[in-house]
C-alpha cells in the first residue's frame, strides 16, 4: 500500500508541473496586424472634451494610395459645430508611438515622426507646434507615446460655422505582420483608424474611401481589406471605392488593407523626400469624378488571414497537448487507485484464509 501510495504522489507532481507548463504555452500573441502604416490624431486636454462633442464630422472622404512598402492619405471632412458658441480646443499627436486599438482582431500602427504630416483649414495650413506632454505618457490610453513629444495644432469654429478640413500624411506600411495563433507573415499593411472618429458629436453622416493601388500593385498583391464599406473595383485607375453613412465609428469599423511582401532594406526615407510630389500626385486622385465611373464587384479577401505552417501549428499542439495531459493523469490516477485497492483487497483477504 505504502508503494501505490508513493506512485500516486510522484504522479501528483508531475500533474502539477505539467499543469504549469501548460499555462505557459497558452498565452499566444494577439490575432490581428501588428506595426502598420497610419496615424491617429486625438484631443489633448479633457477639458477640451464638451467641445468635441458640440462637433459634428458631417463628411468625410478619404483617399488612400497603396505603393510598395508605404501609403499616401489625404483625408477631406467636413465639420459643423452644432452650438452657439465660440470653439476652441487642441488636437494633436505623438511624434513616435504606438496606437493599439481594434477589436477581435488587433489593429496595432507604429506612429512615425517622417509621416510628413500637414493639416489645413478655411484654405489655410495650420502651424504645428511641438510640445511636451510627459502626463499623456502614462493615462491609459490606446495611445503609447515613445516619448513626451506630441505635434500639436488650434482648432477654433465660430458659432454654427461648418468648415471643411484636409489632412494629408505618409506611412511606411513596409514592416507590418499579420498573427493569427502562432502562425505570421510579414506583409505591407495600412489601417485607417475610424475608432478615432468616435469623440466628435455623432453620427457621422457621410463616408467616402477611395483605395488606389500604385506602384504597379493589383487586385492580386492585395491579400485583405475590410469588408464593411460595400467596396467595389474601377480597373482604369485601379482603385476601390466604398462607403458608409449614418454611423458612430467603433474598432470594428476601421478600414484594413494588407497586400504585397515585406521589401527587405526599405528606404522609407527616400520616399518621403519626395512627399511634395506625392501630395500633388492623391490631389489629382482626389479630383476624379468616383461617381461617373464603372464599377464590379470585388473579391476582397480577410486582411487578417494567414497561411497555416508547421511550424506554426506546433505550438498550438503542443498547447492542446497540455490541457489534454492532466485530464489523462486524473483518469489514470484513479485507475491506479481503484486497481491498487482492488490488489490490497485480494491480498488482505488470501491472508485472512
Amino acid at each position: 500500500m505504502k508503494i501505490i501510495l508513493q506512485k500516486y504522489l510522484n504522479l501528483l507532481l508531475l500533474f502539477i508541473s505539467i499543469f504549469s507548463v501548460q499555462k505557459t504555452f497558452a498565452n499566444a500573441a494577439q490575432p490581428g496586424i501588428w506595426n502598420a502604416g497610419g496615424t491617429v490624431f486625438t484631443m489633448l486636454y479633457p477639458e477640451d472634451s464638451l467641445s468635441f462633442k458640440k462637433v459634428q464630422m458631417q463628411q468625410e472622404r478619404i483617399y488612400i494610395q497603396l505603393y510598395k512598402g508605404f501609403a499616401v492619405v489625404k483625408g477631406s471632412y467636413v465639420f459643423k459645430n452644432t452650438s452657439n458658441e465660440n470653439l476652441q480646443f487642441k488636437m494633436g499627436y505623438p511624434v513616435n508611438g504606438i496606437y493599439s486599438g481594434g477589436e477581435t482582431d488587433l489593429n496595432q500602427i507604429t506612429l512615425d515622426s517622417l509621416s510628413q504630416f500637414k493639416i489645413k483649414a478655411k484654405e489655410r495650413w495650420l502651424d504645428l507646434i511641438k510640445e511636451n506632454h510627459p502626463e499623456l505618457n502614462h493615462n491609459d490610453r490606446n495611445v503609447n507615446p515613445f516619448s513626451d513629444n506630441w505635434m500639436v495644432w488650434q482648432m477654433a469654429f465660430a458659432p454654427n460655422e461648418t468648415q471643411t478640413v484636409e489632412v494629408y500624411f505618409i506611412v511606411n506600411t513596409n514592416d507590418a505582420q499579420v498573427r493569427k495563433g502562432y502562425n505570421l507573415e510579414n506583409r505591407n499593411a495600412f489601417i485607417y483608424l475610424l475608432e478615432s472618429g468616435s469623440v466628435w458629436k455623432q453620427p457621422i453622416e457621410k463616408g467616402n474611401f477611395y483605395v488606389q493601388l500604385k506602384d504597379g500593385l493589383t487586385p492580386e498583391n492585395l491579400q485583405g481589406l475590410s469588408g464593411g464599406f460595400n467596396f467595389k473595383f474601377n480597373e482604369k485607375y485601379q482603385l476601390f471605392a466604398g462607403t458608409k453613412s449614418h454611423f458612430s465609428p467603433t474598432p470594428a469599423d476601421n478600414l484594413v488593407a494588407s497586400y504585397y511582401e515585406k521589401i527587405e532594406n526599405f528606404d522609407f526615407a527616400k520616399h518621403t523626400a519626395q512627399s511634395d510630389k506625392l501630395f500633388d500626385t492623391i490631389d489629382e486622385f482626389s479630383r476624379i469624378s468616383f461617381n461617373e465611373l464603372t464599377y464590379t464587384e470585388a473579391e476582397l479577401g480577410n486582411p487578417y488571414e494567414v497561411k497555416s505552417t508547421i511550424g506554426g501549428a506546433l505550438p498550438g499542439l503542443l498547447t492542446i497537448f497540455m490541457i489534454v495531459a492532466p485530464v489523462l493523469i486524473v483518469v489514470l490516477l484513479v485507475g491506479v487507485l481503484i486497481w491498487g485497492f482492488v490488489k490490497w483487497r485480494k491480498i488482505k483477504k488470501q491472508k485472512g484464509q
